[in-house]
């Protein structure tokens, strides 16, 4: 190599250092200003009792009164029992059943996967809008079929501590099952056999021994539930309000929505509150695990079977088909009925007249398409940067991955009502933002955002699979960084893109709390259409809404699952048309 050739490589290597430490520079400020910065504006918050545009002054007068209010304690130990007990409840049951699924001989098991991954695509408002049209204490259909029958009075009130402990519960349910799922899977049988020869019971060794061994997913689900019942909106809006039961998130909505003034102030001190418990709970499970070994999966033969039940295998099925009723059937049911029924309740002729009703309104066909649009935009953007992101944390080291893994998960710690006001203070205090307040865009960037970490949860699971020496023989091939997760990463984990596309998209078509505080008047998304069509006591055409957004989710999903059958197939056929090359021939006949 000449002196000019040496040169040359040299300046070369340099520029692409300088490029790439340049790039990573605006990712590490792109992830700062997108997922940190909000935050901060909490704690400005709470030292500001006004909007930024306002210049009011930094006081802790607020934030005294916040602390010293009964209303905030009240809220406190309401979202504290809901978080235990609501908690407590899911991460045993979903524990059950995959414990069931993975172990056991017991019938339905293996209905068991896809009955949760069907309710995951339920979205919270539309699952909480059917146990409404059940429970409702006035015209609900449990209530009305329970008077048919003789009984006097009100059978069930869906809207009290009952329906919140049951809807969330249950709701929650199959995250917690999702989770333990894997452990469950790859654990020892050969430890609940030891237990049963020293004369254990099935249940006292599935309490002492099984869930024991696997306890760092154990609570790590608990942790994850618990956070996600703090967030929670939908349900403790619709069910627990009417009944005077605020909890974190209807509390600062409360604050911010129905107080003149709004109580700024108060809403972000309870906002720091969510932080802390948040911050808490991650921390006790880490204290909890510290120092403990849970190997159960060595380099030796691990038993698999499943452990063999005698009749009690009927109540574990009876358990199974009693959630599948209480989870799915009967709410998506009255849904299905209640779109039927001209007024809701009223008991005549079905027909399809709220369909054509949805259709035909210029508001409400303008809000379904507004929904679409978001959706799948927006589903398509959470799952890019959660595949990019996932890809930084699984592949970097040191800062650069911690750092990315700590901003991303930011959202999963503040309700939809906190991260909403977070980025509007944000883009009012940030020079050059101003211009997002009262726009779509801001309300379409904040719904990604809040989608992003679940996203990173379906990418990481598709990411770890692969191996690295993939993207090694890329790079030594001459392809850079971009092209080897362009054109090896992600035509591999396609598949996993999709469907946490999908996910994504019906969660954002879901979300109440963040279009609450952000859609622009006179942009409604579906699920704020819905809320108001409750408000107003037109739960027919709101099941009408739900309806039609299911059955064009679930038309994708065929479409899409058909198009993967189909390149599969395709796939498979022209690798076995190929021609066998000699040599290769040769040495098979040998």
């Amino acid at each position: 190599m000449s002196r000019s050739d040496f040169a040359a490589d040299r300046a070369s290597s340099i520029l692409r250092r300088i490029t790439g430490r340049s790039l990573w520079s605006v990712f590490v400020i792109a992830l700062g200003l997108v997922f940190v910065l909000p935050v901060s504006m909490i704690v400005i918050g709470a030292f500001r009792d006004g909007l930024p545009s306002q210049n009011m002054p930094f006081t802790v007068d607020g934030l005294v009164q916040a602390f010293t209010s009964e209303a905030t304690w009240s809220t406190f130990l309401n979202s504290l029992i809901l978080v235990v007990v609501c908690g407590s409840i899911s991460t045993i049951l979903g524990a059950f059943f995959a414990w069931i699924a993975a172990n056991t001989n017991v019938p339905l098991r293996r209905w068991l996967t896809p009955l949760m991954v069907i309710n995951l695509f339920v979205p919270p408002l539309f699952y909480t809008f059917g146990w409404i049209m059940l429970g409702n204490a006035q015209n609900g259909l449990i209530n009305q079929f329970a008077r048919l029958l003789g009984v006097q009075g009100t059978l069930i009130d869906i809207q009290s501590w009952f329906g919140l402990f049951l809807t969330m519960s249950l709701g929650f349910v199959p995250f917690a099952y999702l989770l333990m799922q894997g452990a469950f899977l790859n654990r020892d049988q050969s430890l609940d056999e030891a237990a049963s020869i020293s004369g254990a019971g099935a249940l006292r060794t599935f309490f002492t021994v099984t869930v024991p061994s696997i306890a760092p997913a154990v609570t790590g689900a608990a942790t994850l539930i618990m956070v996600l019942v703090f967030q929670a909106f939908e349900g403790p809006q619709l069910l627990g309000r009417p009944a005077n039961i605020y909890v974190f998130s209807t509390q600062i909505y409360r604050y911010i929505r129905d107080e003149t003034p709004s109580k700024y102030t108060a809403a972000f001190a309870l906002a720091l509150v969510v932080i802390a418990l948040v911050i808490i709970l991650f921390l006790a499970q880490r204290l909890l695990l510290r120092g403990r070994s849970f190997t159960t999966l060595t380099g030796k033969t691990s038993r698999r079977e499943p452990h063999q039940f005698g009749p009690i295998r009927w109540v574990f099925t009876a358990v199974i088909v009693l959630f599948l009723v209480l989870n799915l059937l009967l709410p998506l049911g009255a849904v299905v009925l209640g779109s039927l029924q001209p007024i809701f309740g009223v008991w005549g002729r079905l027909s399809f007249d709220n369909y054509v009703h949805v259709l035909s309104d210029p508001r409400l066909s303008t809000s379904l398409s507004l929904t679409a649009w978001v959706a799948i935009g927006g589903g398509l953007v959470s799952m890019a940067v959660a595949t990019l992101t996932a890809y930084v944390v699984l592949r970097r080291r040191g800062f650069l991955k911690h750092y990315t893994s700590f901003a991303v998960w930011i959202p999963w710690a503040l309700p939809g009502i906190v991260l909403a006001l977070a980025y509007l203070f944000t883009v009012l205090t940030v020079p050059g933002l101003g211009q997002l307040y009262g726009t779509s865009t801001l309300m379409t960037a904040v719904l990604v955002i809040a989608t992003i970490p679940l996203c990173s949860r379906v990418a990481e699971g598709a990411l770890v699979q692969l191996a690295p020496e993939l993207e090694e023989a890329g790079k030594m091939s001459g392809s850079g960084p971009l092209r080897v997760l362009v054109t090896i990463v992600l035509r591999l984990v396609i598949p996993s893109f999709v469907a946490g596309w999908f996910l994504a998209a019906l969660f954002i078509s879901g979300n109440l709390a963040i279009p609450t505080l952000l859609a622009p008047p006179g942009v409604q998304p579906v699920a704020q259409t819905a809320f108001q069509l409750f408000l107003l006591g037109d739960l027919a055409s709101g099941a009408a809404l739900f309806m039609i957004i299911l059955t064009a989710a679930v038309v994708v999903v065929a479409i899409g699952g058909g198009a993967m059958a189909l390149g599969r197939r395709l796939e498979r056929r022209r690798a076995a048309e190929e021609p066998v090359p000699s040599g290769a021939a040769t040495k098979s006949v040998e």
